[in-house]
């Protein structure tokens, strides 16, 4: 009986230590400022006079102003799309998904308004995720800057965030 009681409160202590410790590493709330760097290939269709309409692909990398936290050293997926006319768009809609290091993803969806070739600024607001992050909710406002890309045919370019989230 001494030693199941024995077991018991050990099972107890490395529960609570180690328990504890995995939780403090997932915090239910957070803020995190990163860069986010981008390389992206578009399909573009006429419109007419000055007039396009783009649907864009782009892949990047995330890595957050302290080195560390949710967001740090996740991989990007985005999918979008918009109309430039006369060099101006106010109808960037995309979709995207956040590959965590650990596995989990984050989905989010967001606009963006600019000048073509130049800054544009956003907004985007997380819709989902999987693992630790399912029933995420936040949002973050960017700029996109564009970039002179390495190699031609392809779009680059780099997006400064502020991300808060709340976790369930």
């Amino acid at each position: 009986m001494k030693k199941l009681i024995l077991n018991l409160i050990m099972s107890f202590v490395l529960l609570a230590t180690f328990g504890l410790d995995s939780l403090a590493q997932t915090p239910k709330e957070g803020t995190e400022s990163f860069t986010t760097s981008y390389y992206g290939t578009s399909k573009i269709v006429p419109l007419g006079d000055g007039r396009v309409h783009s649907a864009y692909e782009a892949i990047g990398v995330t890595v957050s102003d302290t080195g560390e936290g949710l967001f740090h050293g996740a991989t990007v997926h985005v999918l979008g799309n918009m109309t430039i006319e006369k060099g101006v768009y106010n109808d960037d809609k995309f979709y995207g998904v956040f590959n965590l290091v650990n596995g989990d993803k984050v989905c989010f969806t967001g606009t963006t308004a600019g000048k073509a070739g130049g800054l544009g600024k956003g907004v985007a607001t997380l819709i989902g995720g999987t693992g630790r992050c399912v029933g995420i909710q936040g949002s973050y406002e960017f700029t996109r800057n564009p970039l002179r890309p390495a190699i031609e045919g392809i779009g680059q370019s780099y997006t400064k965030a502020k991300i808060q989230y709340k976790l369930p």
